[in-house]
């Protein structure tokens, strides 16, 4: 009931911005351009230092200038329009038209997206991006949620989730026994922590920062970029680099947004989306540099764990996805094999 509640008071808040119309339409054209103009909402939880957020501003820069202003498009960052799954309601309401969240947010409408919360399902980066970029993806995964009203458009690096904590070097799976470990919401990531030893606490980003100082968790999973940008450095100082998940965050957008817009329009937002995942993952790639330099600063010990004893103890999770989901699995192991 609360979080009903909490919902509908975003959407009062956002009917009263005057956005509510999600993407908001003139019949107006403008000058030599017959085509209708669109105002999109485009919401993150991260601030405006992240890497997506800077990238998001750079896409609405790019598509008011293809389209020649009929495709404006506003981000609003650091969650003020309300949580991941706050603005995904609203996304599904077309009271905003897309927002940029991590993949387990919407495994709850398609046990697909579950898949990305597997740990070690890819050998490295480069097998993680294959998969990402593959047409698999692109036609068998993307559109699949658009009966509950939106698709995911483009994905985002996110980096390799790791654990950290506040003061334990976490080197063994042993380690982590009795440790409450914050996680997100999804029951395949709480499985992960508890194969591993930890007690897995789900919480909510904003509440995480605090809950460390207090010692109300031990520690979490998340990347390099979480130690600088949200400041856990100053409050967590052991850094494992398990790297047992490359799980990506994605834009996703109302499919009714879409079905508006003109075949032009459509042609210079699928090229602009793909533009803005490339320019994310170069911004991605220079931020963790910087972060992992200025969290040694701040005291944060970097250290290599034993990966195959952490590997082996979710093994029970590898076997049954690869029962209820073959052709997924054949195919991550089909491009895995061509990147060796």
């Amino acid at each position: 009931m609360k979080g009903k509640k909490t919902l509908w008071t975003l959407l009062s808040l956002i009917l009263l911005l005057g956005v509510a119309s999600g993407c908001s339409s003139t019949s107006k054209a403008s000058a030599g351009n017959s085509e209708k103009s669109f105002e999109f909402i485009i919401s993150s939880n991260q601030p405006n230092t992240h890497p997506t957020v800077m990238a998001l501003k750079e896409f609405a820069k790019e598509i008011e200038e293809q389209s020649q202003g009929t495709m404006k498009a506003e981000v609003y960052s650091s969650g003020v329009l309300g949580s991941d799954r706050e603005t995904l309601e609203l996304v599904q309401f077309g009271a905003i038209d897309m927002v940029s969240t991590g993949v387990s947010t919407i495994e709850s409408y398609d046990k697909m997206y579950s898949l990305f919360s597997v740990p070690y399902l890819f050998n490295d980066k480069s097998h993680y991006y294959k998969m990402m970029d593959s047409e698999y993806m692109k036609e068998e995964i993307f559109p699949i949620t658009a009966e509950s009203g939106f698709v995911v458009k483009t994905w985002f690096d996110a980096g390799a989730r790791s654990f950290y904590t506040q003061d334990t070097p976490i080197s063994e799976p042993s380690d982590l026994k009795g440790l409450k470990m914050r996680t997100l919401a999804s029951p395949t990531l709480m499985e992960m922590v508890s194969l591993m030893g930890g007690n897995p606490t789900p919480l909510d980003w904003g509440e995480v920062y605090g809950a460390l100082q207090q010692g109300v968790i031990d520690g979490l999973e998340n990347n390099e970029l979480a130690l600088t940008v949200n400041k856990h450095a100053e409050v967590a100082k052991e850094f494992s680099n398990t790297r047992h998940l490359f799980a990506p965050d994605v834009l996703i957008v109302n499919s009714q947004t879409l079905n508006k817009l003109t075949n032009n329009q459509k042609e210079i937002l699928d090229n602009a989306f793909h533009e803005l995942s490339i320019n994310q993952r170069e911004l991605w790639a220079d931020a963790t540099e910087k972060a992992i330099r200025e969290a040694k600063e701040q005291g944060v010990n970097f250290t290599e764990p034993n990966v195959q004893a952490f590997i082996d103890t979710v093994k029970p999770m590898h076997e049954r996805v690869a029962k209820e989901y073959p052709e997924f699995i054949e195919t991550v192991t089909r491009l895995g094999e061509k990147n060796k």
